[in-house]
């Protein structure tokens, strides 16, 4: 801005120095030539201008020299102006200024639209899933411009998945898609995102990647207007300062009572207050995270089943929601008429009333309701087919369900059986069978820790004496020493354990401390934290099997909570809630299990114990979703099942025999 000033003032001087050399160059020719005015004027800009076109000159001497002086005046004055016209002209902040007039204008042709308010790490995050979900929904779009092409071609050349010229068509498959490319643009979620953000250097990263970026506080009333808060749908609010967010939060609320709102709090202790002054939804990252971590490790299947069908970039399927309007086809239908599975490839893995609550696995003979939501898992080509059917006759535009949650209670604390020593709780640990080990330190792994229940197999390293005082008190096993040594290690039992978790801060100790685990146990499962992008790739080459972000998981579920608002409720139910006892558990078929042979209908597992088969991962590590009842069980299968909390020790021990038993290796891809 500095800079524009400069400029600017540069400009007017030049002005305002060849108007004074103009009226000087008059008056001098009228005195020293004896002209007329006229007559100054002409002589004085055909030589200001150099195009002297000769029919009235300077005749006397002083008249001449007066002439030169002028000449020389009037050149270093249009130089000076020149430089500064076009320093000013093609300035940053004139190129800015118009880049936040054409951002401006783009802004308003947007309506139903998404807003993000904030910077750094966490905005980065999100928006670069929305730039991959676009760039797969872009190719996407080109292949199916394509296939008529190409099924035209099949019918001349014969399918060239057959060997029918497969290197001609692979050519004319790239021209054309080449050609596709420069004149189809194809919409996506990312041309209905509009980012505010308060960083100018942030605003300039995000500009440079082709956003449309509103420079400003989005705590103030006109800078949301210019982001068309008015217009928009939803708006997502990742601010660096938890105040900051409660004020964005409050005045987005005020100005459009409609808006569906997903507000990001560091202090988990704030998500009610969020909730409480107009948030829709309230996201804690180191949380969320520390969740993701707990059920990466404890339940591995069951984190793969539903990032396969919530976050990959990669997979075939997605999961959305149908929400079932007034006048819709479908209202009045059992589940079974709708014949998802046979003509979309598509599976109901959970139903929802307008009251908030869920069924998981509807029965087929569910009569479908007003305002019913089902979470449908499909491959992404046949969702908008699906959805233009559910929505067909429907009498008005489909909105999301602007209701707030009501702040969660805080988690019931488990009471410990027994309180351990140091001691007691290392030789405690040296007479369990399998167990879990967790390690770290930093917010990611105490919230992780805060979840678990002491009475289960966990044995925790700490290094910290205080915390390690804490957690006996709570009931937990605790090895006290450094979690990056192969002693420690040893003591708490590596040799005995299914899964082990690292979440530390420093990235040196946490790869050394992956490095260690891997070299001690192979079968050992093991899951880690990256605070840097960087550290990733560093973790899986020292022997990780899962490797997360806490704030690329964080970034996954705001945006799964603000554009899929009735899959992420699904998710938060079914996953791990105290709050109505429900979890979503891993049974594995193992060579002894019972139910090897039988179909799911004859497992009776809504009758006997209110559970449902949401997923079946397959032998070769496939999944399927909510697997229809006559799928026969097979060996080495892995049931993902949602089930009461009070009876999950039971469907344990009627898959395998026992409440503790476990797989030897919770691996998939090991091999002895």
């Amino acid at each position: 801005m500095d800079s524009f000033r400069e400029t600017y003032r540069q400009m007017i001087i030049a002005l305002v120095v060849f108007v004074i050399v103009l009226a000087v160059g008059i008056l001098g020719m009228m005195w020293l030539e004896g002209v007329s005015f006229l007559d100054a004027i002409w002589i004085t800009v055909t030589t200001l201008t150099t195009v002297g076109y000769g029919d009235k000159v300077a005749i006397t001497p002083g008249g001449r020299i007066f002439t030169l002086i002028l000449l020389a005046a009037g050149l270093s004055v249009t130089a000076y102006g020149i430089q500064a016209s076009a320093t000013f002209i093609l300035s940053p902040a004139i190129r800015d200024m118009r880049q936040r007039r054409r951002t401006l204008k783009a802004v308003e042709r947007l309506s139903n639209h998404y807003i993000i308010c904030g910077a750094g790490e966490l905005v980065d995050k999100t928006v670069s899933f929305i730039a991959q979900a676009a760039h797969n929904r872009k190719a996407y779009q080109r292949e199916q411009i394509y296939l008529p092409l190409d099924r035209f071609l099949d019918g001349i050349f014969g399918d060239d998945a057959h060997g029918h010229f497969p290197r001609i068509r692979g050519f004319i498959r790239r021209v054309f898609l080449f050609f596709v490319r420069q004149f189809y643009r194809g919409e996506t979620l990312l041309d209905a995102v509009v980012i505010v953000t308060p960083n100018a250097r942030f605003a300039d990263h995000l500009r440079n990647s082709g956003l449309l970026v509103v420079d400003g506080d989005p705590s103030r009333d006109e800078i949301l207007h210019r982001a068309g808060l008015d217009r928009a749908q939803a708006m997502m609010v990742m601010l660096d300062k938890d105040t900051e967010t409660l004020l964005a939060v409050l005045t987005a609320r005020n100005a459009n009572p409609n808006l569906y709102i997903t507000a990001v709090t560091l202090d988990e202790a704030l998500a009610p207050q969020m909730i409480r002054v107009g948030a829709n939804s309230a996201i804690a990252p180191f949380d969320v995270a520390g969740q993701f971590l707990n059920n990466a490790t404890l339940r591995p299947a069951v984190n793969d089943f539903f990032t396969s069908i919530l976050f990959s970039s990669t997979a075939d399927v997605q999961t959305t929601q149908l929400i079932l309007l007034s006048g819709s086809t479908w209202v009045g239908k059992q589940i079974s008429r709708l014949e998802l599975r046979e003509r979309f490839r598509a599976a109901v893995i959970g139903l929802g009333s307008d009251d908030g609550s869920f069924l998981y696995t509807p029965d087929e003979n569910y009569i479908l309701k007003d305002n019913d939501t089902l979470i449908v898992v499909a491959p992404g080509r046949a969702i908008g087919a699906m959805q233009r059917e559910c929505l067909n006759n429907t009498t008005r535009q489909t909105r999301f369900t602007n209701w707030q949650r009501l702040p969660m209670l805080s988690r019931p604390s488990h009471q410990a059986a027994q309180v351990y020593t140091l001691e007691e709780a290392e030789k405690a640990v040296q007479v369990m069978a399998q167990r879990y080990i967790i390690c770290g330190n930093g917010r990611v792994v105490r919230n992780a820790i805060n979840k678990l229940d002491p009475e289960r197999p966990f044995v925790i390293i700490s290094n910290d004496p205080e915390e390690t005082e804490e957690l006996l008190s709570r009931g937990f096993r605790v090895i006290h020493g450094n979690p990056a040594s192969e002693t420690t290690l040893q003591r708490a039992g590596i040799d005995r354990a299914l899964a082990i978790m690292i979440s530390m801060e420093d990235e040196a100790d946490s790869v050394l401390t992956v490095l260690n685990c891997r070299t001690l146990s192979k079968r050992l499962l093991i899951t880690s934290t990256a605070y840097m992008d960087d550290a990733i790739a560093k973790l899986q080459r020292a022997g990780a099997d899962r490797v997360m972000s806490p704030f690329q998981v964080a970034g996954q579920f705001v945006l799964l909570a603000t554009t899929r608002p009735a899959v992420n409720d699904f998710l938060q139910y079914v996953l791990f809630n105290y709050h109505v006892g429900i979890e979503t558990t891993e049974l594995y078929m193992q060579n002894d299990s019972p139910w090897i042979g039988t179909t799911v209908e004859e497992l009776h597992l809504t009758d006997q114990y209110r559970a449902g088969v949401i997923g079946v991962r397959q032998a070769n590590g496939h999944f399927i979703y909510a697997p229809p009842k006559n799928h026969v069980i097979g060996e080495h299968e892995v049931l993902i099942v949602v089930t009461p909390m009070e009876h999950s020790d039971e469907i344990r021990i009627a898959a395998s025999g026992s409440a503790t038993k476990r797989p030897t290796t919770l691996r998939r891809s090991f091999r002895q």
